[in-house]
């Protein structure tokens, strides 16, 4: 079994230990908005969908609908992060795991892979999917089959696509900035069990504020600061221009758009040619060994 083949298994392990509670995290709440959309009521302001109603009820589906699911499924997957370093061991699995022909730093990279990666890739593309589907009930019940039926789709899916995209690649983009911390979390949960995040929120609060107080240095926070300002960054780089006036300036804007979400992760891009993004990589890279050191003395 060649090494590929054996990380593969590894994150399959992941997959099929944990894929029943990704999915039904998931999939509930598109599900739920479907099966609320033809019992419910929706009303919106004037002029709060622009020039062209219906379509701006669906591009609010379409970009609406995956943040939703993204982001209950982040915040699941950010109070089950710190715990992973320590699962193999409060299970008692641990022994059949380092019994295997693979190196530490493979099982540790497979479930930060997993967890940390592929999910949030795989909820935002199931939210891209399901909101076509909940746009255009909404649609169908809001302004009834024909308008339903006479959108520009395929200028639609245009959109839809590039900015799927662009949020895939802003996923990326902003869990190497977080990474970091999400590892720093990790590997204090490791190393001192359940008195690691309170320890290590304790020693970031106090390290800035004895560091601002006595010398007047602010890296602490500031650092802190610029990873999260450069994560939301990292998803939406820009504002939006916002399709006002005409319908033809509402036709015309949406044929710009996927050449602003690549200008847009251009830019997101470009964010990355900074000594900040190497300290977030070196700091990332400490945190992992840590963490591969803390497995090799399990057992």
């Amino acid at each position: 079994m060649t090494t590929t083949s054996r990380f593969n298994t590894l994150l399959l392990r992941e997959w099929m230990q944990h894929h029943r509670g990704w999915l039904a995290l998931m999939l509930a709440p598109p599900l739920i908005l479907l099966l609320v959309v033809p019992f419910g009521t929706v009303e919106f302001g004037p002029g709060e969908l622009g020039p062209l109603p219906a379509v701006g009820m669906m591009l609010a589906a379409m970009f609406g609908v995956p943040a939703l699911v993204l982001g209950i499924t982040a915040i699941a997957l950010l109070f089950q992060t710190p715990g992973l370093a320590r699962r193999d061991r409060q299970d008692r699995s641990i022994e059949f795991w380092l019994s295997l022909p693979t190196s530490h730093s493979a099982s540790v990279a497979a479930p930060l892979l997993m967890h940390l990666v592929v999910v949030p890739l795989l909820a935002l593309a199931i939210g891209a999917a399901f909101s076509y589907a909940i746009g255009f009930a909404l649609l169908w019940k809001v302004f009834g089959s024909a308008q339903a039926l006479a959108l520009p789709w395929g200028t639609l899916l245009a959109v839809g696509l590039t900015g799927l995209l662009r949020g895939l690649l802003g996923v990326l983009l902003a869990l190497f900035w977080l990474m970091p911390l999400l590892l720093a979390t990790m590997a204090a949960s490791a190393w001192l069990k359940r008195w690691g995040m309170p320890v290590l929120a304790l020693v970031l609060a106090l390290g800035h504020k004895l560091l601002a107080t006595l010398y007047g240095i602010t890296i602490v926070g500031d650092t802190l600061s610029a990873l999260g300002r450069q994560a939301g960054l990292a998803m939406l780089h820009g504002k939006p221009p916002t399709p006002r006036g005409s319908a033809e300036a509402a036709i015309a804007w949406m044929a710009e758009a996927p050449r602003w979400f690549a200008a847009d992760a251009l830019d997101a891009l470009h964010e990355l040619a900074q000594p900040l993004a190497l300290f977030a990589l070196a700091a990332s890279a400490a945190c992992f060994a840590l963490l591969v050191l803390r497995r090799s003395r399990s057992g």
